[in-house]
């Protein structure tokens, strides 16, 4: 069992925390939002305040201790020891599960507005030159959500508890200009009677006084004792794994280089085994030793339990997909038009393989001006219709270091994470020896059965709000990518095309890593007799047919806190033709079938080795059963939720779908005189529509201003004569605008009117904007 305390930040005033970048001309500083738009605190900002926050409490009188500084870091982690408990990013109430990414919306409009501000040179008391800067303020009404949890619930966790609830408590400000009056708010427990419980408990423990320990729950482990597998290498067991990114997911590609961590764009399978590893030696504690320790080792290092890699999962509907592959390395594409030739794919010019010897040097449609280049990427798994385009997303974060004595950012302590986004799914596999093995890794990692959503982290970062996924493991008849036989792939000994669908890491007999495709070690993993001969072809040019690359293989041991020994592997996609002698077409059948379903290389129960002869890849996905996933028990959010922030989200879309296809009728604003009426609308957020349309109907009057006209001034009102089918556009508009509200149950909110006014504004005053520029 694990403590968790789930808390509600509520903010009292406008708060501003930066994305690290800004949005083109308009906004210096964007506010941070996840994928779907929606605004976030990242776990790694309210780690840090807690952190400070306690480090302050801890120094006033009645909350002085004399282990004050460890048990900072046993709360909030240091460099010598990991952390105990996991701060998640904070999202708004009633918008924890990531949402469904629309397609075309206007999300600087989304629950914010833009501030401007100028800095003051404190000796003139004037404007400095060129200080004029905006940034996204975040709505001071929004109540957002986060969870503090600790694996254990001993007594330390519960006193950790109590102090960790009181330091939330002292909490009143948050992100950039705090003591400016920006970010003011307060923190509580979303269950207030153990808010109450746990101050009171903090205070009788301060005051001396007997505070009854709750006893934890013993975990009585009913693990069985487990013999090793005959055959530990013939798996017959498979379970789909699907996982959702609740939180940004990084997976650094490397260890860090400069000021920046990149991710990976698949999860490797040394990942999800470190997961479930972890989790089972947390559940067990002091219990994983003797006959369970052999256990452990026994699923997670003696190749009885296999990960596969993850693909990302092209999404085609809201709750189905297709899975994916890397694209082979011999795959050209056009390099101004890439993808697949017909029009129900990519819409590019072609994919061609340099096995191939028909294949062309230069685009055939684009001639001399389209030179090819590799595919990269991902191909969906779709029979037949091929899709190229598919690439996970990524987001890039800053983050910065405090210094704990002046409060301010330490200079040069600026580094950034470019992670996956969350919302995405990626799909694998879990291969055991019998369901007996599975059944025991469930029990040990206490996953849910039944294809239930398990809630797992993986990646860096994973204490601090970043790497939280949930995952469904559903057994399966066939392997998630069901090739035909390969009797059926495989007609000859001749040109035998060799894909590797994850990275492979090959050593020679003095433990040297191999960097490329040679027949001296295919000759060894595909554990042909010595009287059989393997050879890579070569084109017409003598050039080998082989396309390789290599990436370093970094990994951490958590336990020791130390890094493991670096590998290099030849990375997936990369692919080679190959030819057989001296032996006969059945045996090599039977050979590489073997090959197929073992893996070559090291670490493969890591998802590393596996390969496939004869691709289906190349002739269009013919004889590939890939059906599409079912997404249901993963599905995100719609925006059908009862929430009013999801409500607003709902009608922004809509609204701005609908503003879309108007654009057309926007021709008519063509004149920089319709910017006034843009500025008019933008100002009139706290007027009802019959207020605003009297006003634009009296535009244009000097009436309006003289109490009279001007006598010799009989020029015509613009807005009534040649501008008039501009207002009545406006004016059918606002009607729309008021059904949208009313439909979404937002008629009566001042938020959704403020954002639907701001949006048609935005729509009117740019043609206009343009037109006055252009007669500039």
């Amino acid at each position: 069992m694990s403590t968790r305390l789930e808390f509600e930040i509520e903010f009292k005033s406008d708060y501003h925390i930066g994305a690290g970048y800004g949005l083109g001309l308009q906004v210096d500083s964007a506010l941070l939002r996840d994928a779907d738009g929606v605004p976030v605190i990242r776990g790694t900002v309210l780690a840090g305040l807690l952190r400070e926050s306690l480090a302050n409490l801890l120094t006033l009188q009645p909350f002085a201790r004399p282990d004050c500084q460890q048990l900072l870091e046993r709360v909030f982690g240091s460099p010598r020891q990991l952390k105990r408990w996991r701060i998640s990013s904070a999202r708004p109430a009633g918008l924890l599960v990531p949402q469904v990414r629309p397609q075309k919306q206007r999300m600087q409009f989304m629950v914010a507005q833009t501030t401007t501000r100028a800095r003051i040179n404190p000796r003139t008391r004037r404007v400095e030159e060129n200080k004029l800067f905006t940034h996204e303020d975040g709505d001071g009404s929004l109540r957002f959500r986060f969870v503090a949890e600790c694996e254990c619930d001993d007594a330390i966790a519960q006193q950790e508890a109590e102090y960790i609830v009181a330091a939330a408590r002292m909490l009143r400000n948050l992100g950039a200009g705090k003591r400016r009056g920006y970010g003011e708010c307060e923190i509580h427990l979303v269950d207030r009677n153990r808010e109450s419980e746990l101050l009171t408990r903090l205070a009788k423990r301060l005051k001396s006084e007997t505070v009854p320990e709750s006893a934890p729950e013993i975990i009585h482990d009913e693990t069985k004792p487990f013999h090793l597998p005959t055959d530990t290498g013939n798996h017959t067991y498979r379970l789909r794994v699907i996982i959702r990114l609740d939180e940004p997911l990084l997976i650094a590609r490397r260890a860090e280089a400069g000021n920046q961590y990149e991710t990976l764009d698949m999860i490797p399978g040394s990942v999800l085994r470190g997961a479930l590893a972890w989790c089972a030696a947390k559940r067990l504690g002091q219990q994983l030793q003797g006959s369970v320790y052999r256990c452990f080792v026994e699923l997670f290092y003696r190749d009885t339990v296999r990960f596969s890699m993850l693909t990302p999962v092209e999404v085609s509907q809201q709750a189905s997909g297709y899975p994916t592959i890397i694209a082979p390395r011999d795959l050209l594409t056009c390099e101004l038009h890439p993808g697949y030739a017909d029009p129900s794919r990519d819409k590019g010019h072609g994919v061609w393989s340099l096995f191939d010897p028909s294949a062309p040097e230069e685009c055939p449609r684009c001639k001399r001006t389209g030179q090819l280049t590799s595919l990269g990427g991902f191909i969906s798994l779709v029979r037949g219709m091929p899709r190229s385009r598919h690439k996970p997303s990524t987001m890039v974060e800053m983050h910065i270091r405090i210094d704990p004595d002046s409060g301010r950012v330490r200079t040069g302590d600026l580094y950034g994470y470019v992670a996956l986004e969350p919302g995405q799914y990626f799909v694998g596999e879990v291969t055991c020896t019998d369901q007996t093995v599975w059944d025991l890794l469930q029990n040990m990692a206490n996953l849910q059965p039944n294809g239930e959503v398990n809630e797992l982290h993986l990646g860096k970062a994973t204490q601090r709000g970043y790497g939280k996924v949930s995952a469904v493991f559903q057994p399966i008849n066939e392997p998630l990518f069901s090739l035909q036989p390969l009797t059926k792939r495989l007609t000859s000994t001749k040109h035998v095309t060799m894909l590797l669908l994850s990275d492979a890491i090959i050593v020679d007999p003095w433990g040297r890593f191999w960097r490329g495709f040679d027949a001296a070690w295919l000759q060894r993993e595909l554990q042909l007799l010595d009287s059989a001969e393997v050879s890579i072809d070569c084109n017409q040019n003598g050039e080998a047919l082989a396309f390789s690359a290599v990436r370093t293989v970094d990994s951490f041991n958590a336990t020791l806190g130390l890094p493991r020994a670096r590998d290099i592997a030849i990375v997936a996609g990369s692919s080679v033709r190959l030819s057989f002698k001296g032996i006969e077409l059945d045996d090599l059948i039977q050979r590489l079938k073997e090959v197929e379903n073992r893996g070559i290389g090291l670490r493969r129960e890591e998802g590393f080795g596996r390969v496939a002869f004869n691709h289906p890849i190349y002739r269009q996905l013919e004889g590939i059963d890939s059906p599409m996933l079912d997404l249901t028990s993963l599905q995100m959010a719609s925006a059908e939720q009862s929430t009013p922030l999801v409500a607003v989200l709902a009608f922004t879309r809509e609204w701005e779908e609908k503003l879309e296809a108007k654009a057309k009728s926007f021709a008519c604003f063509n004149d920089g005189r319709f910017e006034t009426i843009a500025r008019l609308l933008h100002i009139s957020q706290h007027t009802s529509v019959d207020a605003i349309k009297q006003d634009l109907q009296r535009s244009g009057n000097a009436e309006n201003i003289l109490g009279k006209s001007l006598s010799g001034r009989d020029k015509p009102n613009f807005f009534t004569a040649d501008g008039k089918s501009g207002m009545d556009v406006i004016d059918k508009l606002l009607d729309v605008l008021v059904d949208k509200l009313r439909q979404h149950k937002l008629d009566q909110h001042p938020q959704a009117w403020r954002i639907g006014l701001q949006m048609l504004a935005a729509r009117i005053a740019a043609p206009a904007r343009q037109k006055a520029e252009e007669r500039r």
